[in-house]
């Protein structure tokens, strides 16, 4: 049950490989807050001392893991995990339990998709996708599971993550002027707005070309 994965304070072997491959482990008391996106876990202890983060040239993500966070005596339904974990739109579930997972087991008001990893002999894996039916992704139908090797498993896992939290966001908006847009995005429609209200007009920098692969 939800309870009981939110407990787990450790996994086995191959679960740790595979949380170390989703990106670097950062420690959260050294971490400047200003360049480094940490997505609201205390940087006093209270989430831990440690998280899982990856960047590139344009984005950051952080990953809670429930394993890297304390479990205390005085919080037996794990809130406080529960209130990272239960915000995020993508659940990533690392089930080596040799039970079937529930879709919809990890509650909250964001959860939406699932990404459910079931370990396989031979250093296999097992990766299914799914997204709840009572949302706007419903036409989002699910994957068939796809048969994963153990050494690109993170870096996978961690693309169908980014990909589906941003289509989660653009879907769940309340219309298209919420759609997601990257940081630069961002950024142009900040200079923009100073832009609009300067009354010494600013000319727009010419823009840098960037080769998009997709």
């Amino acid at each position: 049950n939800e309870v009981s994965i939110l407990r787990n304070t450790y996994g086995s072997v191959r679960y740790v490989e595979f949380v170390k491959t989703l990106g670097d482990i950062i420690w959260l008391g050294n971490c400047d807050q200003k360049t480094v996106y940490i997505g609201g876990l205390d940087t006093k202890g209270l989430d831990g001392d440690y998280t899982v983060s990856w960047r590139d040239k344009t984005s950051q993500v952080v990953f809670h893991v429930a394993t890297l966070m304390p479990q205390h005596d005085t919080d037996p339904t794990s809130t406080n995990k529960k209130r990272h974990i239960g915000n995020n739109f993508v659940t990533i579930v690392y089930n080596d339990s040799g039970l079937p997972y529930q879709q919809g087991t990890i509650k909250g008001q964001c959860n939406i998709c699932d990404i459910v990893i079931e370990p396989q002999p031979n250093h296999m894996n097992l990766v299914s996708f799914n997204s709840l039916k009572k949302t706007k992704l419903a036409d989002l139908k699910p994957h068939a599971a796809l048969l994963i090797s153990d050494d690109p498993l993170g870096s996978v896992v961690r693309h169908m993550a980014v990909n589906a939290n941003g289509l989660c966001q653009v879907m769940m908006g309340p219309g298209a002027r919420n759609a997601y847009s990257c940081n630069w995005l961002e950024r142009l429609k900040a200079i923009n707005r100073i832009t609009s209200r300067s009354t010494t007009p600013i000319s727009s920098p010419t823009p840098a070309r960037r080769d998009l692969q997709v």
